[in-house]
């Protein structure tokens, strides 16, 4: 099934076993090569926030691997604000469509 998925996001994997070695191996050769890099080599290199990638292109081709930083989420944790919250939905595109409230049998 994961190979048949487009969109592959590989971590560093440290190959210190010959088992580890094959492991690095196959995962390398699930992606499509770079004619830049080894993959293989830099699944082993990759540090701290970093990443191999390879998601589909417009033709729902794979694309190339690349090597990318991966940026932690920016968000928080609580409840926004009144005051934000209406300055959010007063600048959606959707603002003006959905703000009337509809009984629970619309749509039966």
């Amino acid at each position: 099934m994961l190979g048949q998925l487009g969109n592959r996001v590989q971590h560093a994997l440290r190959a210190f076993t010959p088992k580890d070695q094959k492991a690095v191996k196959t995962a390398a050769q699930t992606m499509r090569a770079n004619p830049a890099f080894s993959t293989e080599q830099a699944i082993q290199e990759l540090g701290t926030g970093e990443a191999l990638i390879s998601f589909l292109d417009e033709k729902g081709s794979p694309s190339v691997v690349e090597r990318a930083m991966v940026i932690a989420p920016c968000s928080r944790m609580g409840p926004v604000s009144d005051d934000e919250r209406n300055g959010l939905l007063n600048h959606s595109p959707l603002y003006g469509k959905y703000e009337e409230e509809v009984g629970p049998r619309v749509g039966l």
